[in-house]
């Protein structure tokens, strides 16, 4: 059997091959549902939103002060002051209330509609009031201190776009239009298996499982913690047969190595399709891929750095070919020392990545053994280095996908 597995890994899928047969397949996705507004924040989009209405609706101070026709304060200044007439006051949430006549003005408070008759707002420091009459000393323009309708959002202007993810000031955005629910589409669910004799009899804590399902929670993906899976093709069989139908993406760890009996390729091969096993990948090459009813199954290492690297490379495939968007943020970098790089292995190296005069920066850290969480404690980002590159000079600018916190100064 050991020879058997050996013999499977002897040639590797170049990554490039391995991402093409991911996309060729048309793998579930989950649907869409409604929810209020209030509660879609971090869920991504199903439709376009469109204002259905101007915003401001209405002319409206932008400022306190006094509601005045331009014409009546074209002379105005400190030796020649406008006398106006008040005529009452506009508040906030009322009413436009009379239109005004030439030579009045109404006091009005910011957010209030002007009335009709006035075309701008004199700041309340550039006039004084006496009785029933407001002294202006400086004139203003039409349109001055006034958000006019529309100024802010128009009718028809987009609101969130489709396939996006809802952000705060989407939620602003949309409550301002008076919107009050939307579609998004339901969370994407991953089942995360963890497998081993090793987990099972508490020899090894299962700091994998933790990595795996605290990475992968987010805003718009839950997670069902499968649990641990004993050294048995059947008990693995049906603890993935039980998060088929619930899951859009299961990962199984420690199913996969070069020197270990192979029983999770053999028990998904009962309930699915092997599209893959092994590609020319560091860390994380003995990876395997099934489709189980269109839903992606994959085996990857049981050691934490290669389980989070490989497998992201694909979770992040599904989520940006169903929806645009990546898990990671992009950013570019300096590298400040020289990468290498095995030829013929696309390598996802772990960085340490800083600000430094006003730049990011970043250096490598070790990564050889896939199991040394102490990278992932270092390091914040990580950057991939091409199959046919010996590796990348220091001083070359690199993209960088970002895991952790970037310290600015």
């Amino acid at each position: 059997m050991v020879k058997h597995i050996m013999e499977r890994f002897d040639s590797f899928l170049s990554y490039i091959e391995a991402i093409s047969i991911f996309d060729a397949v048309h793998w579930n996705l989950p649907g869409c549902e409604i929810v209020e507004v209030e509660h879609a924040s971090g869920k991504i989009s199903a439709s376009r939103i469109l204002s259905p209405v101007n915003i401001p609706d209405k002319n409206k101070a932008a400022m306190d002060g006094y509601a005045v026709n331009h014409q009546d304060t074209v002379n105005a200044s400190d030796h020649n002051a406008a006398r106006l007439r008040l005529d009452g006051v506009n508040i906030a949430g009322g009413n436009a209330g009379l239109p005004l006549r030439s030579g009045q003005c109404r006091e009005i408070y910011t957010g209030s509609i002007m009335p009709e008759g006035a075309d701008a707002v004199i700041k309340v420091e550039n006039c004084e009031q006496s009785d029933d009459y407001v002294y202006v000393y400086s004139p203003v323009l039409p349109g001055e201190n006034i958000a006019s309708t529309g100024e802010d959002i128009t009718i028809g202007s987009p609101l969130l776009w489709e396939k996006a993810i809802v952000r705060p000031q989407n939620i602003s955005a949309m409550n301002a239009a008076g919107i009050k629910s939307i579609m998004v589409y339901r969370n994407i669910t991953i089942g995360i298996v963890n497998t081993g004799r090793e987990l099972v009899t508490g020899q090894i804590n299962n700091s994998t499982g933790a990595l795996l399902r605290s990475f992968y929670q987010n805003s718009f993906i839950n997670i069902i913690d499968g649990g641990i899976v004993d050294d048995s093709t059947d008990s693995i069989r049906n603890k993935i047969l039980n998060l088929g139908s619930k899951c859009n993406i299961i990962i199984v760890t420690g199913g996969s190595s070069l020197g270990r009996k192979d029983l999770t390729t053999d028990a998904i091969s009962e309930i699915g399709k092997m599209l893959f096993s092994g590609v020319a990948i560091k860390p994380g090459r003995t990876i395997a891929l099934f489709d189980m009813d269109s839903t992606p199954v994959l085996s990857v290492s049981g050691l934490p750095v290669a389980a989070l690297l490989s497998s992201l490379i694909f979770v992040n495939r599904y989520i940006y070919n169903a929806f645009g968007i990546e898990l990671t943020e992009k950013a570019p970098a300096i590298l400040d020392e020289r990468i290498h790089n095995k030829t013929g292995f696309t390598t996802f190296q772990v960085m340490d990545t800083f600000e430094k005069g006003g730049e990011l920066h970043a250096r490598p850290l070790e990564t050889t053994a896939s199991g040394r969480i102490s990278s992932l404690l270092q390091g914040n980002s990580f950057t991939s280095i091409d199959e046919n590159l010996e590796g990348i000079e220091e001083g070359s600018r690199i993209m960088i996908n970002v895991i952790g916190d970037i310290k600015w100064e």
